[in-house]
């Protein structure tokens, strides 16, 4: 596969190189991320200060070679590779394009993972009769199974993805995408004292938990300010309600989920609000009637006020998903607000935050509460941002995470080339 992928990048450069008569723009990109932190840690109301993880750091960021063409008909299409890491090395391919015919533009994209794989299932030792040592020429030798060796992330299936069209006012997507928005509209700093909501299946911002999921939506803009988008789920993807929150009444891959949600933006004045709500339930698919079957149900809230320099900002949210048999219920909440203040091309941040994790009807809630101040500006072409954050645990049935708390100062800087 690594030959595939140098074949790839040879192809890429003689296309944007080669063969300039199509008009394909060539590109290469890549970040770098350094910084300091000073970090306190404790993991419960008894447990010592740590400052485990505080020092200097440094991150390079996905590099991308990328090329695009754009035809006389304003059809376009764009090849990247990037090779990122996160935990392991992924290369991957891209194509996305989009194509317009009359007042209709239809757009799509496809993508794999090409990483070879790197290693085996299991080694092997080769040991005599009499287990002395490892040795592979002796005539009485065995072969004894070693440990397995772990495989680097690779694709598992055909991509997924959707059609998009739109006419500028109506637009209809179809296949597995981010149907609904969260409508998280907060601005942190660069210290890490903000706390998602957290489940299975689910870490992201305060909001609707809802992501990626195979339905269909239609989206409408009534106005240069107010647009609306319906969604429907169907799909039989385990553990998927409205691609945010899981199964939870025990059911297996034969059961499927259909759900139904409603995203608004609406702009009043100098604000921006956006509402997102939805509902999903699972059923057996098999036909067998199962009687197993889980209720979610999900609701978000953001807003934005743009006065100028001052702009302040509130996220809220209320999700909850419950087995109708086994009564488990997970119960996802937390409200954030704050301000950004622009002093020129520079930008202070304020943030509180307040989020809520329940994990069964017995479970007493895991409370977070959040703090951030930061600082962002540049340093020539390089941006730097200095942030402190906070952020305590209460759980009254946990000791073990009841009283922890973190802070964090942190100094980054990053360049992108």
């Amino acid at each position: 596969m690594k030959y595939i992928a140098k074949m790839m990048l040879a192809l890429l450069a003689s296309v944007a190189l080669v063969i300039p008569a199509y008009a394909w723009d060539f590109s290469a990109s890549g970040t770098m991320t350094t910084g300091f932190n000073i970090t306190s840690t404790k993991s419960n109301s008894d447990a010592d200060s740590s400052s485990a993880g505080s020092g200097v750091s440094s991150a390079g960021s996905a590099l991308t070679l990328k090329s695009t063409n754009t035809d006389a008909d304003g059809n376009t299409a764009t090849f990247s590779y990037t090779a990122d890491w996160d935990d392991d090395l992924d290369e991957t391919i891209k194509v996305s394009g989009s194509k317009k015919v009359g007042k209709w533009t239809g757009s799509a994209d496809v993508s794999y993972n090409i990483n070879a794989v790197g290693c085996s299932n299991a080694s092997y030792a080769y040991a005599t009769s009499d287990n002395a040592s490892v040795d592979g020429d002796g005539d009485n030798s065995t072969i004894v199974a070693g440990t397995a060796a772990a495989c680097a992330a690779q694709q598992t299936g055909e991509d997924r993805g959707a059609i998009t069209l739109t006419d500028g006012t109506l637009t209809i997507v179809l296949g597995e995408a981010s149907h609904l928005s969260g409508q998280n509209a907060s601005t942190g700093s660069s210290a890490g004292g903000s706390q998602t909501m957290q489940s299975t299946g689910f870490d992201g911002g305060v909001g609707a938990m809802v992501g990626a999921f195979h339905g269909v939506s239609v989206g409408y803009k009534v106005s240069d300010t107010i647009s609306v988008t319906g969604a429907y789920q169907s799909t039989g993807d385990q553990n998927d309600l409205l691609g945010g929150m899981d199964f939870n009444d025990g059911e297996t891959a034969a059961y499927g989920t259909t759900g139904m949600g409603v995203s608004a933006s609406i702009g009043a004045g100098p604000a921006t609000i956006g509402v997102t709500v939805g509902n999903a339930s699972t059923a057996d698919n098999s036909g067998a009637g199962g009687s197993l079957k889980t209720t979610a149900s999900a609701m978000g809230l953001g807003v934005k006020i743009d006065l100028g320099d001052i702009d302040p900002f509130i996220s809220f949210g209320s999700n909850s998903f419950k087995g109708s048999e086994t009564e488990a219920e997970n119960k996802h909440g937390g409200s954030e607000l704050g301000l950004t203040y622009a002093m020129g091309s520079d930008t202070i941040v304020v943030f509180i935050g307040n989020t809520s994790d329940q994990v069964g009807k017995d479970d007493k809630p895991t409370k977070y509460s959040s703090m951030e101040l930061g600082y962002n500006t540049t340093v020539g072409p390089a941006s730097l941002k200095i942030g402190y954050g906070t952020k305590s645990t209460a759980d009254a049935d946990n000791t073990a995470v009841d009283g922890a708390s973190y802070s964090d100062l942190e100094v980054s800087m990053g360049l992108s080339f």
